[in-house]
């Protein structure tokens, strides 16, 4: 990677960076198809790191089993014993991000927007910009997309908006606007509509959703059920009609 700004991507993966930095590397990101392809790879690298840790803990007798090998004549600590998990799930995680298979079209953007998603859910800060009302959320974007698109008026339903922050799946920057539906999040994802994308495969997690609407492609995901969902898509499609 030759760009100058390699060093700031995993802090921005990361979300260490500080506001104002941020907003900068997001803005960067718009024009570097460099740097957009090395975010990609390092959220599907955090990915494979969460999955794997799920699904994988060796028992602690694996553990010792191991440091009695590499040192014969130590003794085994028990705070070894569970330390070692960690670098077990890690290993795991490396080997199978390596072997994992690469997906395409609809699979690969599903996977993308799921991991938006899930990031979202888990982050202490999951918008850049925080705000309930959509006259300050919309003008954000502004500048830093190369499209323009309306949230509607959420006011008076079980809806509220949490606020917005830019993404960029498949090479493609657009907007993650994310809101609540009583316990549920939702987030609604926005990029210029691309004529021979396909549609993103079902996922048994999430309830995804997607449509186009005036030259602009539409991806909602949630584990919200479809009846909780249905008037916040009718409401998209509405205030975004030309």
């Amino acid at each position: 990677m030759s760009c100058q700004w390699q060093d700031k991507i995993v802090l921005f993966v990361d979300d260490e960076l500080q506001p104002a930095d941020q907003e900068e590397v997001s803005a960067h990101l718009s024009g570097c198809s460099e740097c957009t392809a090395a975010v990609a790879e390092h959220l599907a690298l955090k990915k494979a790191v969460r999955v794997a840790a799920n699904r994988y803990s060796a028992p602690p007798d694996l553990h010792a089993s191991i440091y009695r090998q590499l040192h014969p004549h130590a003794r085994v600590s028990p705070w070894w014993k569970w330390g070692m998990s960690s670098v077990c799930a890690l290993l795991l995680a490396a080997l199978g991000y390596s072997l994992w298979p690469r997906s395409s079209g609809g699979d690969a953007m599903l996977a993308e927007l799921v991991d938006q998603h899930v990031i979202a859910l888990s982050s202490s800060n999951p918008v850049d910009v925080v705000s309930e009302d959509r006259h300050t959320v919309k003008p954000w974007f502004q500048g830093k997309l190369p499209f323009t698109f309306t949230p509607p008026e959420v006011a008076g339903t079980t809806y509220k908006l949490v606020g917005g922050k830019m993404v960029f799946v498949q090479h493609s920057p657009g907007a993650e606007l994310l809101y609540t539906a009583g316990q549920h999040k939702i987030s609604v994802f926005i990029f210029q509509e691309q004529g021979s994308s396909k549609r993103p495969a079902r996922n048994s997690t999430f309830n995804i959703k997607n449509w186009s609407e005036n030259g602009l492609g539409f991806y909602l995901v949630t584990d919200a059920s479809d009846a909780e969902i249905n008037q916040l898509v009718s409401m998209f499609r509405d205030a975004n009609r030309s």
